[in-house]
């Protein structure tokens, strides 16, 4: 994380947000910039695996890979979104690794730290640093004696999985970007996702590498999804802007005359029981429905 107010765009804020939505239903604590020390340097994200057990079946269902495969009980994360690996970002991220087992009190391996990048870094790139050894796709560990402590994970090229879905948004690749939200249609409920999260999401989803610059902060990307959802909406037919949502959910925001209109009598009370029905009745008016229905 960038410690410069001028430099901070703090995406580490939307992404781990978005992995506490994710995560923290299946019982994986996410914590957004843990402090590292008493004082600053806060690190982006911390996650904590509960100790002396495995990942259960449901975690694994929604961590990425080079975490799912990861048995220390304190994972670190420095995120980067608009740039890619450098010796920058390597120092501020072993200076993390250190610091926050010095203040813990914790060994080597009780903390794995990973440096997450939005853009894909290329083989001249990576291979200063070591991170010449694929893991698993788009996860890298580097021989060398100081970034061997620290795992490359590029967002970019991850496996096309559903637990690798979430990350995978972040990515800046398009087609990436738009093959994780159908992965995550598919496995999650998102109609669940925090507010404040849908339009930046949306952004992403939007926006290109081309767009990606130090510059771009994740509430200019929020406006942009606010911009393309509605764009995006007008073209719907009346059935499709309903599909994803729950039957309560269809009628936010309308009066109570207006959720019946275009239905035929009849149709209003499909599954209402005989007592929901006459709601609101007073019982002359059912005694005077009774007598017409005898005389009919």
């Amino acid at each position: 994380m960038e410690e410069s107010e001028l430099e901070k765009t703090d995406w580490h804020l939307p992404f781990g947000e978005s992995l506490q939505w994710d995560l923290s239903p299946v019982g994986v604590p996410v914590l957004p910039e843990t402090l590292v020390m008493i004082k600053t340097p806060r690190v982006d994200i911390l996650i904590i695996r509960q100790q002396e057990t495995h990942w259960t079946a449901e975690q694994l269902e929604r961590l990425p890979d080079g975490i799912r495969q990861c048995t220390a009980p304190y994972l670190l994360i420095e995120f980067k979104y608009t740039q890619s690996l450098s010796d920058k970002a390597m120092l501020q991220t072993l200076a993390y690794d250190y610091f926050y087992k010095q203040s813990q009190k914790l060994k080597d391996e009780q903390v794995q730290t990973f440096l997450v990048t939005g853009m894909k870094p290329q083989q001249d790139t990576r291979k200063p640093y070591g991170y010449d050894n694929m893991l698993y796709p788009g996860v890298y560990h580097s021989q060398h004696q100081l970034e061997k402590r620290i795992q490359l994970i590029s967002l970019n090229e991850l496996a096309d999985k559903p637990y690798n879905a979430v990350f995978k948004l972040f990515a800046t690749h398009q087609k990436e970007k738009q093959k994780a939200f159908e992965l995550l249609k598919q496995s999650r409920d998102i109609s669940s996702l925090p507010k404040e999260l849908k339009p930046l999401l949306l952004g992403l989803l939007y926006i290109g590498e081309q767009d990606m610059t130090p510059e771009m902060t994740p509430e200019r990307v929020r406006e942009v999804g606010k911009i393309w959802g509605k764009a995006y909406l007008s073209g719907l037919t009346p059935e499709e802007r309903f599909i994803g949502l729950k039957p309560e959910e269809r009628f936010i925001g309308l009066k109570p005359e207006e959720r019946f209109i275009g239905l035929n009598p009849e149709e209003r009370f499909i599954g209402l029981k005989p007592e929901e029905r006459l709601a609101g009745l007073s019982v002359e008016e059912i005694e005077a429905y009774l007598k017409q229905q005898k005389q009919d």
